[in-house]
């Protein structure tokens, strides 16, 4: 093997260098599946005589070094799980480096080469699931896992993701029991797969009290504040006798709130409003916004433990977190 100045080993060079396969290699590497301890450490010693980027990519330190990247930290939702993991982050000592996709799979792509080679393993928000960075990325040295979106690429090691499902089918029987007799859901076509778990979870709870998915009007496929906005005007334009409303997120729900006092619709009392994601400032305008509250600190905790895991040549694993329906103004009449 001749090599130019610099240049870096390949990982099919350690596989072969190791006598194992180049998938053996990949998931000794990240230990994202189960191999055996004798083939981890000798795939491990053929990546250090080589010089592979895990062993030699970066300055080691006996503090443990972890990559964040999420799609927007503006965003409300992802400001809360970034605040989390730097909570749960300072319990365990551990130093953390943050960046962001902007939902941009490119962007993605380009933060997972930058700190598969840079930390010791990586919490990664997929951007555009299931066409985001993660599914382009050839190798990683150290494990991922994925938090809030799946990703159903081999180089996740695990994943922590919140009951949308449940949240959705409790949003739904809270608005029923608040008064609700025509329903929509706001956001409801939007690409992500919370947006699909959370739409099915809703249609399932209304169905539990005698509804029909039919008679239930999903609008809009945007996200974010503007998204709630369009959405909102939309239905108004459709289906003016609406009186109980689902948003796929809280920002979608304030975005619709505002809406519909611009069009004269007051919010409890012509439309009965439920958002999702429990982010602090719903508590702050009034009316207070009731939603469907994320344990972010539980999300952050059991994707660090499960990176941790992995780090330690461990089994990933898979957890669902349980979501929590709180009440607000904005469904009490």
């Amino acid at each position: 093997m001749t090599d130019g100045p610099g240049r870096t080993p390949t990982l099919q060079e350690v596989a072969t260098e190791a006598r194992v396969s180049l998938a053996t290699a990949s998931n000794a590497l990240t230990g994202n599946r189960g191999v055996s301890p004798k083939l981890r450490d000798r795939v491990l010693e053929a990546a250090q005589r080589l010089g592979y980027p895990r062993t030699s990519g970066r300055r080691r330190t006996d503090r443990t070094t972890v990559g964040i990247v999420l799609p927007d930290v503006r965003h409300p939702a992802y400001a809360e799980l970034a605040h989390a993991f730097e909570r749960e982050g300072a319990q365990r000592d551990w130093s953390l480096v943050l960046a962001g996709s902007d939902y941009e799979p490119d962007n993605e792509l380009d933060a997972l080469e930058n700190l598969v080679r840079t930390t010791d393993g990586v919490l990664l928000s997929p951007s555009r699931p299931p066409r985001s960075g993660v599914h382009r990325l050839q190798a990683s040295p150290v494990p991922i896992v994925a938090c809030d979106e799946p990703a159903d690429s081999a180089l996740i090691g695990g994943w922590v993701r919140s009951d949308n499902f449940g949240g959705g089918r409790a949003a739904a029987h809270h608005l029923v029991d608040a008064g609700g007799t025509r329903f929509a859901m706001l956001g409801g076509e939007g690409y992500l797969p919370s947006t699909k778990e959370r739409r099915e979870g809703f249609l399932a709870g209304l169905a539990d009290r005698g509804f029909a998915a039919d008679d239930v009007l999903i609008i809009g496929e945007n996200y974010g504040m503007d998204g709630g906005q369009s959405a909102m005007a939309e239905l108004l334009e459709t289906d003016a006798d609406v009186d109980a409303v689902f948003a796929v997120s809280d920002l979608h729900a304030v975005g619709a709130f505002f809406r519909a006092l611009q069009e004269g619709r007051r919010v409890p009392d012509d439309i009965l409003l439920c958002g999702f994601d429990g982010v602090a400032w719903t508590r702050q305008i009034s009316p207070t916004i009731t939603t469907v509250r994320q344990d972010w600190a539980k999300i952050a905790g059991r994707a660090m433990d499960i990176l941790d895991a992995l780090m330690s040549g461990g089994d990933g694993d898979r957890a669902v977190v349980p979501v929590e329906l709180v009440p607000g103004e904005s469904t009490r009449r």
